[in-house]
């Protein structure tokens, strides 16, 4: 019983350090929050909701602004 819990804690432990590379990349604007897999998804909401703030620039949109008159 204490090999299997060890090994789905590994599985578990590497999971988690490649949502929070996809979280970076995310930062960086490398991809887009559709690119995020369900783990990544549940750490960026979790840290939402506990007052993070991400770069303003994740949520622009793609669109660039002509920049013409009103």
């Amino acid at each position: 019983m204490g090999k299997y819990s060890t090994d789905v804690r590994k599985i578990y432990k590497k999971k988690q350090i490649k949502a929070k590379e996809k979280l970076k990349k995310l930062e960086t604007g490398e991809i887009s929050y559709s690119q995020l897999n369900r783990l990544s998804k549940k750490l960026f909401y979790k840290r939402l909701k506990a007052g993070y703030e991400f770069p303003a620039r994740i949520f622009s949109s793609d669109k660039k602004s002509s920049g013409g008159v009103a």
